[in-house]
């Protein structure tokens, strides 16, 4: 008996399906923040690889929820490397475990001005070789570079990759979580870029950590 074809439900989700390369700091961690902000902002402070951390538990939790009531994967991609894993997924009480792209080699954040020696950039574009139909949200301050923002936005279109580049001092905010949402579930009639949901483990192997410097 032939196979019943994918049912328009499935079809709808494998098209909104969406990969998020997250960075930490400028992005999740902003240090320092006044202790005004903290209070106003509703911050919390942690310690991990002998640094401290300001960050907004509402937007941790908000990665939680949207890799389980939506069609999104999150991988990690910062200087932190593996230590995302080990030290941040739990001192920031995440409750999903996310992959990990692994800085290779200790340029840091070096390149980030110049996209064709970055190593985040040469991940994002690998990825998306390998992933041709894939959809994606870069997250990283260091997207705020002229030269590196306009090269991605020149090659992709804005319905296959999704560029945030948040001020360092303030991290992501709820624009930016509003900006997220509304590219991983689109409304009816938006356009969408159909794929399957890939696995990124072809990315995500066996690098070795390295020192941090900005992640």
């Amino acid at each position: 008996m032939a196979a019943a074809p994918p049912s328009p439900v499935s079809a709808r989700r494998q098209a909104r399906h969406v990969t998020v390369f997250l960075d930490v700091d400028g992005v999740l961690n902003s240090y320092p923040v006044p202790t005004l902000r903290i209070m106003t902002e509703g911050r919390k402070k942690l310690h991990a690889w002998n640094y401290e951390l300001h960050y907004r538990p509402a937007v941790i939790a908000f990665f939680d929820r949207i890799v389980e009531t939506h069609e999104v994967d999150v991988v990690w991609l910062s200087t932190w490397s593996q230590r995302c894993k080990s030290e941040l997924e739990p001192k920031f009480g995440l409750r999903n475990s996310f992959e990990v792209i692994e800085m290779p080699d200790e340029t840091h954040n070096r390149y980030a001005a110049d996209p064709q020696l970055w190593w985040k950039a040469k991940a994002m574009e690998e990825w998306l070789a390998v992933h041709e139909h894939g959809r994606a949200i870069w997250i990283d301050d260091d997207l705020a570079w002229p030269a590196t923002r306009e090269y991605f936005q020149n090659r992709y279109s804005a319905n296959r990759l999704k560029l945030i580049a948040p001020d360092f001092s303030h991290g992501l905010t709820k624009a930016h979580l509003k900006e997220i949402r509304g590219f991983a579930y689109p409304k009816a009639g938006d356009p969408k870029t159909a794929r399957p949901k890939a696995a990124v483990s072809k990315l995500t192997g066996s690098r070795a950590s390295q020192t941090k410097e900005d992640a």
